[in-house]
């Protein structure tokens, strides 16, 4: 008989991007991992198959979550907060270029390339679906919404984080996303 297994794989995936902020998706070990959750290295071996593979599934984990976070706010406002609250969770320079390298994996790597344009798409998707409910709401000027609204408002939000990244400005990376959509939004 099987043993039921007393860790979720959202449990999981969340210990893995703990694990992944501080120490990146190369130095990153599943025996780290583990321990986040209270499994060892074999578990999770025996669960994902390796470490790529739990990688690959904390991306396509992201792919689902995120979309779904941004297009449930009822409001742009809250679409903001949202973003926000995204950026909030970096802490410091070195997780977020952590980050970067998960994004680097995420583009040179076939497997997660898909699944990369498949989050972009998803969160495009959102933002447009919060665009559309405020335009009708009066919340925002229906004319104001164009093709490209949601994919600038994506570009924003993290070209802000790169920017915080790169000249370490002291107000943190929330701060910075937040004064970029609002500029873009207004």
């Amino acid at each position: 008989m099987a043993r039921p297994r007393t860790v979720s794989d959202d449990a999981i995936l969340a210990a893995t991007a703990n694990a992944v902020a501080a120490s990146g998706p190369a130095g990153v070990t599943l025996a780290q991992i583990g321990a986040g959750v209270g499994l060892t290295a074999a578990a999770l071996l025996k669960r994902f198959g390796s470490k790529d593979q739990l990688l690959l599934a904390l991306a396509r984990h992201s792919a689902e979550v995120v979309p779904a976070r941004l297009a449930a706010a009822p409001t742009v406002a809250a679409l903001v907060d949202e973003f926000v609250a995204m950026a909030a969770s970096v802490r410091d320079s070195a997780e977020f270029a952590n980050h970067l390298a998960f994004l680097l994996m995420d583009l040179s790597v076939p497997e997660f390339q898909q699944v990369a344009r498949e989050y972009a798409t998803a969160v495009e998707s959102a933002i447009a679906v919060v665009l559309r409910s405020a335009a009708a709401s009066g919340e925002i000027d229906p004319d104001r919404i164009d093709p490209g609204l949601a994919r600038a408002i994506h570009a924003a939000y993290n070209g802000a984080l790169i920017t915080w990244g790169m000249t370490g400005a002291p107000d943190g990376p929330a701060d910075q996303v937040r004064a970029q959509l609002l500029r873009v939004i207004r």
